[in-house]
């Protein structure tokens, strides 16, 4: 019996090496964001254009998969934090919203002043969330759903990275339910980090 052909296994192997790859740059991401906090570079940049950018780069993936993307964004909001890595977080939070909403499912984004915090908060429909996996969510290699995740080439790496980027801007990131059938992240950042006037 002859083997298979070779020809065959490669979109497979491409597949696989391309979801190692993420992993491993996930990875370097989240060690670098644990070991080099102090190194970050902050500056006083608008978040509000840093979000809405990040946004359209989404919209036309939205579309494409048939889901809904609403967005409110309040504008002339400014941050000072290190701006590499707080439009990842932005990247981080849609990605996971795009991958786990249902199909055909919603997605919403609101940036807001809240006090002295900046609010920003990512919201999608989902097949089923326990409230009893919510405080781990943000865990490293945590996974609600690992059939669909391996399929999605997820590692459970996103969350925890996206709270790695919180911690050092003095923020808080929490993920809440309220019908066990969507997923609600929230983010706080201060408007003014503590030790700056």
């Amino acid at each position: 019996m002859k083997n298979p052909c070779p020809g065959l296994w490669l979109p497979d192997i491409q597949e696989q090496t391309k979801h190692l790859t993420s992993l491993t740059n996930n990875l370097i991401t989240l060690s670098r964001m644990e070991e080099e906090r102090t190194r970050l570079q902050m500056i006083d940049f608008p978040f509000s254009d840093v979000v809405e950018e990040t946004v359209q780069s989404f919209q036309a993936l939205a579309r494409t998969q048939n889901k809904t993307f609403k967005t409110s964004i309040q504008p002339m909001i400014s941050l000072h934090g290190d701006e590499k890595s707080l439009t990842q977080l932005v990247s981080i939070l849609l990605d996971n919203a795009m991958k786990y909403s249902t199909p055909e499912g919603e997605i919403s984004l609101r940036l807001e002043k809240a006090g002295n915090n900046v609010k920003l908060s990512v919201y999608n429909t989902a097949d089923s969330i326990d409230r009893e996996q919510l405080p781990h969510l943000f865990d490293r290699f945590y996974r609600t759903d690992k059939s669909r995740n391996s399929r999605t080439g997820d590692y459970g790496l996103g969350l925890s990275i996206a709270a790695a980027v919180v911690n050092p801007h003095k923020g808080k990131i929490t993920a809440t339910t309220q019908d066990e059938h969507s997923l609600l992240i929230t983010v706080m950042l201060p408007l003014k980090t503590q030790g700056r006037k």
